[in-house]
């Protein structure tokens, strides 16, 4: 199942704070632009911009060490 990006921050700012995507993004940066996408590309992200297996896993390794929570992938299509 595809994530987008938008979904992803959606969920956060919905459910955690509005500061907390850019502090989970900030966490798997490393991640992101090994992957090819830049800070920019996901504080505010695409509509149809779908996020790899590998940056899904950096940031709910992120959400989890930062807010000790997770996310349930079928959660995000409601966002």
């Amino acid at each position: 199942m595809a994530i987008k990006a938008e979904s992803y921050k959606n969920w956060c700012v919905d459910n955690i704070s509005p500061q907390s995507w850019t502090r989970i993004v900030l966490r798997s940066l490393d991640v992101i632009r090994s992957e090819g996408l830049t800070l920019k590309e996901l504080e505010n992200p695409e509509i149809n911009l779908s996020l790899s297996p590998n940056i899904v896993a950096a940031l709910n390794k992120a959400l989890e060490e930062l807010y000790e929570t997770k996310v349930e992938e079928e959660l995000l299509n409601l966002y």
